[in-house]
């Protein structure tokens, strides 16, 4: 596939990464404390979870640990399926599919937190499978600590070999780091207006990131 400058496909990862940072915002604020993008607090919590006899908290982070497995499955079944004849590119479904997963998240009461955070971890998982790399610097959207590693040794490495390449590197990731930042304090401010239905937002993210690699496919 070819592909476009740095700059320009930083707009596409950016609606990605907004929508990450809220989702997790959301999860933990509105939906039970869970991090549904971030698989080792969860798996960290069920651990203690696990030790204490918590019964239905151990339910409550391994559900969406497994959600979060799944999505990963099946985003890389799409991503085997690629080469057939399909109207919409493997990608395009994965985000297609996420919207339509946040919208109905949005409808679901606090009643159901462990199928809504279900429902969003499975949906995280898709993602953090299907968009790894733009414009040939690898990071996710959907989380900051293989990033912030990203960030430092290619900081490190500009400083000992001088390479532009590195700092470019560095700042872009920083960059997804801080729009992550960004999506959570977005929620954050949302929160009391919208209650649940922040989630939406969230959608319209990935939504406008959809319509954007509909029109242009090496927007990748």
């Amino acid at each position: 596939m070819a592909r476009r400058e740095v700059s320009e496909s930083l707009i596409f990862a950016t609606f990605l990464t907004l929508a990450g940072g809220l989702q997790d915002s959301y999860s933990y604020a509105l939906r039970g404390k869970v991090f549904v993008n971030a698989l080792t607090g969860n798996v960290v919590l069920l651990a203690l979870n696990v030790v204490e006899g918590n019964g239905a908290q151990i339910l409550h982070f391994l559900f969406a640990i497994l959600s979060f497995a799944l999505g990963v499955y099946v985003s890389a079944h799409f991503g085997f399926l690629k080469r057939r004849a399909l109207k919409l590119k493997w990608q395009q479904q994965v985000l297609f599919f996420e919207i339509l997963i946040l919208c109905a998240v949005g409808l679901i009461p606090v009643a159901f937190n462990d199928i809504a955070n279900g429902m969003m971890a499975f949906s995280c998982g898709m993602q953090v499978n299907a968009f790894r790399e733009f414009a040939d610097i690898r990071f996710a959207t959907t989380m900051c600590v293989g990033n912030m590693r990203t960030v430092m040794d290619n900081l490190a490495g500009f400083r000992l070999t001088k390479k532009r390449s590195h700092l470019k590197k560095s700042g872009v990731v920083f960059y997804i780091v801080f729009v992550f930042f960004t999506g959570a304090a977005l929620g954050g401010l949302l929160f009391s207006h919208m209650g649940l239905k922040t989630i939406w937002v969230s959608a319209l993210f990935l939504a406008i990131a959809f319509v954007l690699l509909m029109k242009d496919e090496t927007v990748l």
